[in-house]
């Protein structure tokens, strides 16, 4: 069976996650090299996943004649270069979320990607790939609500989280919160409601970690867009919630869809002298363990069949647009 050869640049909690997913689950694929700056970090990976090739020098992994495609797996400011280097060696390219950190920069990789047009391009919006969404897509398709008009998604990481996220949002990795997080949503609305969105307002706080506010980021943020085909979105995205939750509801002209509107980490229900209770998920990758193996596995099929991945560098593009738009319709609420 033919085996696609993949290098990883990014070793970090996705970097691991796809190459879990690769290394163990996936029968079409073997991961041949990996490449981070930390050479120590390196030689642990290699020896725990069986990875052929260690580099600390993105350059060399490329001109590895063994591998066929590239994972992006480092933060989105370095997305730019690692993408357009990947295009200029004929990889094929899948890159994490968000696409950049600025359209200028989504801009070149679209005209890279647009230039290496014999190998497959794809970003990593892994929700789409999530079988309860899946499923929402499918029925949407079949017409089960009508028309959808309005899109409302929920993206809460638990407050355990912030002294870590505020430490990054000084270092300069993390974006303000409706891009780094919002992009998800902002791909999900215009992925149910198949349009562009025109106008944003939006409000919000550094309610619980107030040193957010020194960089223009904020703890909870709420949007509401109206799309150019007259649908509408609210986005909600946060960092003080009590576990990981993600939901979301499609309302149509003729129904409603939900999805994961108590985020239970499985069917089981307790009655006890404190009431009735359910365990929820504890973070991003108990949740979306599924998407994130079936996006990896959708690609490397679309490599082997010769199958161009729905997915392109155009929607994270735009998906960066919306968020921005989300961004800034905040700062201009803060400084009425």
């Amino acid at each position: 069976m033919r085996k696609i050869r993949y290098g990883i640049v990014g070793t970090g909690q996705m970097g691991r996650t796809h190459l879990e997913n690769l290394q163990n689950s996936l029968p079409g694929a073997e991961v041949v090299a990996i490449c981070a700056r930390n050479e120590t970090k390196i030689r642990k990976l290699q020896e725990e996943f069986d990875v052929a090739n260690g580099y600390t020098d993105y350059d060399k992994m490329l001109r590895n004649p063994e591998i066929e495609a590239v994972i992006v797996a480092t933060g989105s400011d370095m997305h730019r270069e690692h993408v357009v280097k990947a295009c200029s060696a004929e990889k094929h390219i899948f890159c994490e979320k968000p696409l950049a950190k600025t359209l200028e920069d989504c801009r070149i990789i679209e005209e890279a990607v647009a230039s290496n047009e014999n190998r497959f391009f794809t970003l990593g919006f892994m929700r789409r790939f999530d079988p309860s969404y899946m499923a929402a897509k499918d029925k949407i398709k079949k017409g089960a609500i009508g028309r959808p008009i309005h899109f409302r998604g929920i993206s809460l990481d638990p407050s355990s989280v912030l002294d870590a996220h505020l430490e990054r949002v000084k270092r300069g990795i993390y974006m303000p919160w409706f891009i780094e997080m919002g992009s998800h949503d902002a791909d999900l609305a215009r992925w149910f409601l198949e349009d562009e969105p025109e106008e944003c307002l939006a409000t919000g706080d550094a309610y619980v970690c107030e040193e957010l506010d020194k960089y223009n980021d904020y703890d909870n943020g709420f949007s509401l867009s109206r799309f150019a085909n007259g649908a509408s979105a609210y986005i909600h995205v946060g960092r003080t919630h009590t576990c990981s939750h993600v939901a979301t509801e499609i309302v149509g002209t003729k129904g409603t869809l939900t999805v994961n509107t108590i985020p239970r980490t499985n069917y089981v229900g307790q009655f006890t002298e404190q009431g009735y209770q359910e365990e929820c998920q504890h973070d991003f990758r108990e949740r979306w363990e599924k998407a994130f193996f079936n996006e990896i596995k959708d690609f490397t099929n679309c490599i082997i069949e010769g199958r161009k991945p729905d997915i392109t560098a155009e929607d994270g593009t735009a998906a960066l647009k919306y968020c921005i738009l989300m961004h800034e319709a905040y700062l201009k609420g803060k400084k009425r």
